[in-house]
């Protein structure tokens, strides 16, 4: 691939064209902030707070990092100048205000330098803590394949649902949406025989380790995994601490032979 050559805060960088603004400035140590990012999904800038100030031969605009692709005609890159600031700022005040308790998004402020938000808090669901990202929602469809959950309302009334707001049907109980959620806005609990996905109230039976019998997986996802492992089922026998041990004893008596 042919290498681009332009700067970012002055320092001259390289990358393929193509690559993503936001990949090229962390791989060169420069700091830009972008919560609603994931190395294993799409972006499409829901955040907006990864904006840049960005310079190419005949424009100059601000435009989100990680949903810009590095190409000939991009001269300089500034991520300080003082619209940046500007726009960030508001954009983390809106952030505050719709979550106004959640510990994530106040440290993110802290770290640049926003206090108060000027903005009056959205009538949403009392402590929630969705900045709205939607990398559940993409994980959940493009990972996962499930469909799980999805995007519903419109403006402050926006948020992350099941179809109809009752326990989703289509749901494995993988914990692929709480893996990927940057506040921990969703949570999977085990207890007993049941995993149970919140804030979505999606409760699932958990299939026993046949060593330990502890519950390590869902009924859902043991047959998710079957259609994606095909011959490989072995994975699937226990939970992965017997399974480690289990392999473990196996490579130990191979050797011993």
């Amino acid at each position: 691939m042919p290498q681009v050559h332009f700067k970012i805060d002055g320092e001259p960088v390289s990358c393929e064209r193509d690559t993503m603004l936001l990949e090229v400035a962390r791989e060169h140590g420069i700091d830009i902030p972008a919560p609603c990012h994931h190395d294993a999904l799409f972006d499409y800038g829901a955040c907006r707070l990864c904006l840049v100030e960005i310079e190419e031969d005949r424009w100059t605009g601000v435009d989100t990092a990680c949903t810009y692709p590095v190409r000939e005609r991009c001269v300089a890159v500034r991520t300080d100048t003082e619209e940046v600031k500007r726009y960030r700022n508001m954009n983390l005040q809106l952030l505050l205000a719709r979550c106004p308790n959640s510990e994530t998004v106040h440290e993110l402020a802290r770290s640049m330098g926003v206090g108060e938000t000027e903005f009056e808090s959205p009538d949403v669901k009392d402590n929630s803590s969705c900045i709205l990202c939607g990398l559940c929602v993409n994980v959940c469809e493009e990972l996962v394949g499930a469909g799980a959950i999805g995007f519903v309302g419109r403006g402050a009334e926006r948020r992350v649902a099941t179809p109809f707001d009752e326990p989703s049907g289509t749901c494995i109980g993988c914990g692929a949406c709480a893996e990927v959620c940057p506040t921990g806005e969703i949570s999977v609990s085990d207890a007993g025989r049941e995993r149970t996905v919140e804030p979505f109230g999606t409760t699932l039976e958990l299939v026993k380790c046949p060593e330990c019998g502890k519950g390590y997986a869902t009924e859902k996802q043991i047959e998710y995994m079957k259609e994606q492992l095909g011959e490989r089922l072995e994975v699937l026998h226990g939970c992965p601490e017997c399974s480690v041990r289990a392999r473990a004893r196996e490579f130990a008596g191979l050797n011993s032979k």
